[in-house]
């Protein structure tokens, strides 16, 4: 693993997690507002506002916990997954919002 990427990584998931927050706390706060959702619906959209953040620090971590131990390039897969449950996230609102 390169020192470069590994920085680079975890500079983009910091961006990430803030720019996440603040797009989840804008769509969930409008899609609460103008329809109707379920206690379970509106239980997922408020902890979607600290988890998908919280997920893109815990990756950018774990990136970096594993360059520490020498891991092999397949670390980098990591930076996948706030990726990932960003795309189940938005499939979820928009099933929401129609």
């Amino acid at each position: 693993m390169s020192l470069l990427w590994v920085i680079a990584g975890s500079i983009f998931q910091v961006f990430l997690s803030v720019f996440l927050f603040m797009l989840v706390a804008v769509s969930a706060g409008s899609i609460a507002n103008n329809n109707t959702v379920s206690e379970l619906q509106s239980s997922i959209l408020n902890i979607s506002i600290y988890l998908l953040p919280l997920i893109c620090l815990l990756s950018a971590g774990i990136v970096i916990f594993q360059y520490t131990m020498n891991s092999s390039s397949m670390s980098y897969w990591w930076h996948t997954l706030p990726i990932a449950m960003t795309i189940i996230y938005l499939l979820f609102t928009l099933s929401l919002s129609k």
